[in-house]
């Protein structure tokens, strides 16, 4: 029963329990999805927030441990990571989709080719998401990948400026992040016509997203150095679990009933993602419930998690198709949906993500050689470079 230290957090390689905490996510989002009205206090649309926290917060904790290690970010290295990452479950997918529509003559009476505008330039929160002819049921919930991938342009880039011209304190990079916080959440109103107290466009194309994002990055900011650590410390006892989760749980429930109450004010998405950074601290922390989600199980839907949402569309389309009237909400068609998904993501999982990422991996590694390599000739070419005398050792 003791807090978490800071060098013990910088020695983590890995926090299996956030996979756990995917995992919840991804089946929350497809509980509200497909389990029916009966089910809307679980506010399963909030598990995007989740996942946008999450991103910020190990993009972040990864990029300045980077830093630490190599003494710069590389760019190059972050960028080629997320296409390996990111782009291969994406496009088997949506490949998989377009094959699906066009073997039952569907390609052009859904308008893809419009749709393949949106999905293959990353601008999916853009694509209309109540298109009259239905065009969009496959891959809406791809909307988050539009942001996230903006995210990444965006972020990294701004870190490394940071670095370029000194902001190596900890309280100088977290004043950093809090600027561009608060510059996109006030962008809330005047880029995506959204106010406090209602909506006039979507949710899905508010900048409040990348301020929650913004969120997971204060938070990684504030764990990788000592002094804003000690700060944070307090939470990552076990028993700060017991407050922080509870009004995670309090809030999360009362989401949806909370979000309509209020006009839909998009102070409640900043205080959910603020919460779940919370939680984040917690699950970081030793504790039951950091072993709860680091559990097996957890672990194993958590890794599947990515595809695992992008395939809840066109898996709930194509298991109605075979079997219409699951085609009603309600839980037996959620568990359907969960089941033939997860075994479809697990295979994607298996034979796309993982060899992807490793191929990744390989190519950033020989690039780093070859830059070496370059680095070893020129000194060596140096003029004042001085040959070692006969015998030296």
């Amino acid at each position: 029963m003791r807090t978490l230290d800071h060098d013990e957090f910088l020695a983590m390689r890995r926090f299996p329990a956030l996979d756990g905490l995917r995992a919840i996510a991804a089946t929350i989002v497809i509980l509200f999805h497909f389990a029916g009205p009966k089910w809307s206090w679980l506010s399963g649309w909030v598990g995007v927030y989740i996942f946008f926290v999450l991103s910020g917060f190990l993009i972040t904790t990864l990029l300045l441990r980077e830093q630490d290690r190599t003494g710069r970010i590389s760019l190059s290295a972050f960028y080629l990571r997320r296409v390996f990452r990111i782009l291969p479950p994406y496009l088997v997918i949506l490949g998989g989709i377009i094959v699906f529509v066009w073997l039952r003559g569907e390609f052009f009476t859904r308008d893809f080719p419009h749709a393949l505008k949106y999905y293959l330039t990353f601008f999916n929160e853009f694509f209309p998401a109540s298109g009259g002819n239905g065009s969009d049921n496959f891959f809406s919930g791809s909307w988050t990948l539009g942001i996230e991938e903006k995210f990444y342009l965006f972020w990294p880039f701004l870190l490394v400026v940071a670095g370029a011209v000194g902001l190596a304190a900890a309280w100088r990079k977290l004043a950093l992040a809090i600027a561009a916080f608060a510059l996109m959440a006030g962008l809330v109103g005047v880029t995506s016509g959204w106010v406090l107290n209602g909506p006039q466009v979507p949710i899905y194309r508010s900048t409040v997203h990348y301020a929650i994002l913004l969120i997971g990055c204060v938070l990684a900011i504030a764990m990788h150095y000592r002094r804003s650590y000690a700060v944070i410390k307090p939470l990552t006892h076990p028993l700060a679990a017991i407050p922080v989760f509870g009004a995670f749980a309090v809030l999360h429930v009362n989401m949806e009933s909370l979000w309509w109450e209020t006009g839909s004010n998009l102070g409640l998405l900043i205080a959910y993602g603020l919460l779940s950074a919370m939680l984040l601290v917690v699950l970081v922390s030793p504790g039951p419930l950091r072993w709860l989600l680091a559990t097996k199980v957890m672990r194993f839907v958590g890794e599947r998690s990515y595809s695992l949402y992008l395939l809840q569309g066109p898996v709930h389309f194509a298991v109605v198709a075979a079997i219409p009237p699951l085609g009603e909400h309600r839980m037996i068609s959620a568990l359907t949906v969960f089941a033939v998904g997860l075994a479809i993501a697990d295979l994607i999982h298996r034979w796309v993500e993982q060899p992807m990422i490793l191929t990744g991996k390989k190519l950033i590694a020989r690039r780093q050689e070859r830059k070496a390599l370059r680095a070893a000739e020129a000194e060596l070419k140096r003029p004042d470079a001085v040959e070692a005398p006969s015998g030296a050792r």
